[in-house]
């Protein structure tokens, strides 16, 4: 993990430093030139309010990371939301989300699903969830199906654990529905989601003031407008343009970027005192050391903001490796690749090819003393496959490493000069080029790669 921390003496400058750290992941994950995605991300335990995730999306992915077809809404699936619409037969005497606490009486039963009645089974349905300490039963009520678009369409709804850990924050997600035991629970929270009419859950409340047997008494009751507990699907309406549809992608996330604001530095009592906001780390440690000691006691200070960023490098080489790769070998990109280029030789041709890559490792326009101080940025990264293996041995194994461009010396090269360059990333492409075309050829596949 490469980490980054930031300090600023203001939110101002804070929230500038955030963008330009932003900025920066950004120009870093453009230079893989491979689809990535930057998410409006839950900040979580860590805290502070603002925070974005960077997401490779892959089949393989452990995210969820929703997106817009129409507009650049993108959040992970903990600060999803959507423009859903109420159900038509749902809509009648709707005012918001109901959430209901009540008091056990006492403990002891099991659920049975089918006592619910019929008009309630049919519209409606449960979750159930336990806290951290095993003491109190949640239980979301939800619509048996969601709409999917302004049409009305409809599917199967299914309840949003992100969802249920906003409203229940000390549910135990890792205990599954199915698998609770009902019974030794000290308190019922019952929320519902907000397709859910009043009158629903009016009669669901006055018909189950038990669960499973298990008593409990009302003991207060709160609204919450718009409580949404079901999953976001592929297909449901974008919140912020109203016109796109939601797209469901899984994603490996490879950043984060979080501002903490004074979520540490308060309780650490990390602060800088008024007056040297302006302090730069171009100044010399002796003048901020005296300007430190200048200060009067009763000098006022202010809590520094603060940041914390990180970049998942060995997240990063895995994802792309496990994406990129195909029957035959790796696919690197050209920045992570060992070398961009390998150059392969026939037999007899091992001298010709370090010609080949004398050409490759120069740019014929810089100087010498240029190329000495290592300011050939047009230098092409190359090695030589000089093993004493058979070509198609080494064309294989230049595959299964994965090398973005392979330069092959063969008959053509006799005849001619001519090489034959390969590119498997853009079309399995093969193709014969002149030597002295060379580099600007391989330089065109390289900025595609």
């Amino acid at each position: 993990m490469k980490d980054l921390y930031t300090f600023d003496h203001s939110q101002e400058e804070a929230l500038r430093t955030y963008s330009a750290v932003r900025r920066g992941y950004s120009e870093f994950f453009d230079e893989f030139k491979i689809p990535y995605v930057v998410a409006e991300a839950d900040s979580g335990s860590i805290g502070g309010n603002l925070s974005h995730e960077y997401h490779f999306p892959t089949p393989k992915g452990e995210d969820n990371v929703i997106s817009c077809d129409k507009c650049d809404y993108v959040a992970n699936e903990e600060l999803a939301r959507t423009d859903t619409p109420i159900l038509q037969e749902m809509a009648a005497g709707h005012s918001g989300s109901m959430k209901r606490i009540y008091e056990c009486r006492q403990s002891s039963g099991s659920p049975n699903y089918h006592d619910i009645p019929e008009h309630m089974r049919t519209h409606i349905q449960s979750w159930y969830g336990i806290s951290d300490n095993g003491k109190v039963l949640f239980q979301a009520i939800l619509p048996a199906t969601k709409c999917l678009d302004r049409e009305n369409r409809t599917r199967e709804a299914r309840v949003n654990p992100y969802a249920i850990k906003s409203v229940f924050p000390d549910a135990d997600l890792r205990v599954e529905s199915q698998n609770i035991v009902f019974g030794n629970f000290d308190q019922l929270v019952r929320v519902f989601d907000y397709r859910v009419s009043d009158s629903i859950a009016t009669a669901y409340n006055e018909y189950f003031d038990s669960i499973a047997g298990i008593p409990f008494h009302l003991k207060t009751a709160e609204i919450t407008s718009h409580l949404d507990v079901t999953r976001i699907d592929s297909g449901d309406l974008c919140p912020v343009c109203t016109t796109g549809t939601l797209r469901v992608q899984t994603a490996v996330e490879l950043g984060h970027t979080f501002f903490l604001g004074t979520r540490y530095s308060e309780p650490l009592q990390a602060s800088i005192a008024s007056g040297h906001e302006n302090l730069r780390s171009n100044e010399t440690s002796e003048k901020a050391i005296t300007d430190m000691e200048t200060l009067s006691p009763n000098s006022s200070t202010t809590a520094i903001q603060m940041g914390c960023h990180g970049i998942g490098v060995s997240r990063i080489i895995a994802a792309v490796a496990d994406s990129l790769a195909d029957e035959t070998g790796l696919n690197w990109p050209r920045v992570m690749a060992p070398f961009e280029v390998v150059v392969i030789p026939a037999n007899g041709l091992e001298d010709d090819a370090l010609e080949v890559l004398s050409r490759l490792d120069r740019d014929e326009n810089t100087t010498t003393s240029q190329r000495k101080s290592h300011l050939d940025i047009s230098a092409i990264d190359a090695i030589l496959d000089d093993r004493k293996k058979d070509m198609s041995w080494k064309l294989k194994d230049a595959d299964l490493i994965g090398y973005p461009v392979i330069i092959v010396l063969g008959r053509a090269w006799r005849k001619g000069r001519v090489c034959e360059v390969q590119c498997r990333r853009l079309k399995s492409l093969k193709v014969d080029v002149h030597v002295e075309q060379l580099n600007e050829f391989v330089s065109s596949l390289l900025d595609q790669l």
